[in-house]
């Protein structure tokens, strides 16, 4: 036999396992001539090279089996990983009720034996581990407490076939931290409270190049973006955006490691990396909201007042046009662009009330969400008069 002609049929054979995937995959709900979120699968396929039929067809059975199992751990991979939710091993989805914190002070506390996800109050849970400063959560102002949870203590329950083993999401740890004012004020004594879970998540199939991610439940990241847009430069919303953005980063180099190691057939023991990539991430959260808890009420108090320097305020109101004058729908405050992504927002009687600097994309996406807009004629020539009354 010729190398074309082996070359020819080998074509064929991968030809026919493909049809033999998009049929299973139609199997599994999936419309004939809709792409699969997966490119490729491997598997172990045993060829028998005797005559006999019984050979064969166990042979084929196998690899269906196979083929099929592959396949519905990839597509779980693919669709496994949702920014705020958990999966629910018992559902096989991370979109059912079971999936994400019922309660704003609600912390994913692990799995029961079935695969579903328990949550419990942050209160709860520190009472539950003993946690000596669970009653400075009620102190004023009150603590900040980051809490620590290995694989052990969230997925030991788990049973075979509901979530024991599983590989397309992982949890290789998390940080439960709470309980924080909602708006990530410093100001916000009395505030609504609510508890963060930050997970860190490993998704993928076998075969597949795994991925380690930051998963955040409690606040959407939309939640906190705006809050750190609204606040103090130094405030706890934009300390808090920074560390879980620097956080991204080490997960990635992480991942990055591990994945390089997994290639040259390296041991890539992820455990004890992760475990120190969540203590230094509940240290930097602490501290977030330790200083801003340290403040002094008379700091806060001016800090609401906007008595803050304003020499780079006052410039950049100079010097803006009128297409960078905008109004803040929801505070009914005006806001001044100035270069190198400043920003400051002042009142409309001319008080200013604080300057910060925006992250890359901010300002087209509260453009876009319609947060900020343009402002009527005449409002920049109407701040600069008030200013200059004041």
């Amino acid at each position: 036999m010729s190398a074309d002609t082996v070359e020819t049929r080998a074509r064929q054979v991968v030809a026919a396992l493909r049809a033999l995937g998009r049929a299973l995959a139609e199997q599994r709900g999936f419309n004939a001539r809709e792409p699969l979120p997966v490119d490729a699968l491997e598997i172990d396929v045993s060829v028998p090279l005797g005559r006999g039929a019984a050979e064969l067809d166990a042979a084929a059975r196998a690899l269906s089996q196979r083929l099929d199992a592959g396949l519905a751990e990839a597509l779980r991979a693919a669709g496994a990983f949702e920014q705020g939710r958990v999966v629910c091993f018992l559902c096989g989805s991370s979109r059912c009720e079971h999936s994400s914190p019922p309660e704003g002070t609600s912390v994913f506390a692990g799995y029961a034996a079935n695969g579903r996800p328990e949550w419990l109050s942050f209160a709860n849970l520190c009472l539950a581990r003993g946690e000596e400063r669970v009653d400075r959560l009620y102190a004023e102002p009150p603590e900040i407490i980051g809490l620590i949870q290995g694989p052990s203590e969230l997925v030991s329950e788990l049973l075979p076939g509901f979530g024991q083993g599983e590989r397309a999401w992982r949890i290789l740890g998390q940080v439960v931290v709470g309980l924080v004012p909602r708006d990530l004020t410093a100001r916000s004594t009395r505030a609504e409270r609510v508890a963060l879970t930050l997970q860190l998540v490993e998704t993928g199939a076998r075969g597949q190049h795994r991925r380690l991610r930051l998963n955040v439940l409690g606040l959407t990241p939309e939640e906190i973006a705006d809050a750190a847009a609204d606040g103090e430069e130094r405030g706890p919303a934009e300390a808090l955006r920074r560390t879980l953005a620097e956080t991204r980063a080490r997960v990635d180099t992480l991942g990055l490691r591990l994945w390089r190691a997994a290639k040259a057939g390296e041991p890539a023991d992820e455990g004890e990396p992760a475990m120190a990539l969540l203590g230094q991430l509940r240290g930097d959260i602490e501290r977030v909201f330790r200083s801003s808890r340290h403040r002094t009420r008379h700091a806060q108090e001016r800090h609401v007042e906007g008595e803050r320097p304003t020499a780079l305020a006052n410039e950049d109101l100079a010097q803006a046009s009128d297409e960078q004058c905008l109004t803040d729908t929801r505070r009914d405050t005006i806001v001044v662009l100035g270069p190198q992504r400043r920003v400051h927002v002042f009142t409309a009687g001319g008080r200013h009330v604080t300057s910060l600097r925006l992250r890359e994309g901010e300002l087209d996406r509260k453009l876009a969400r319609g947060r900020w807009q343009s402002a009527p004629p005449q409002t920049l020539e109407s701040l600069r008069a008030e200013r200059r009354a004041r």
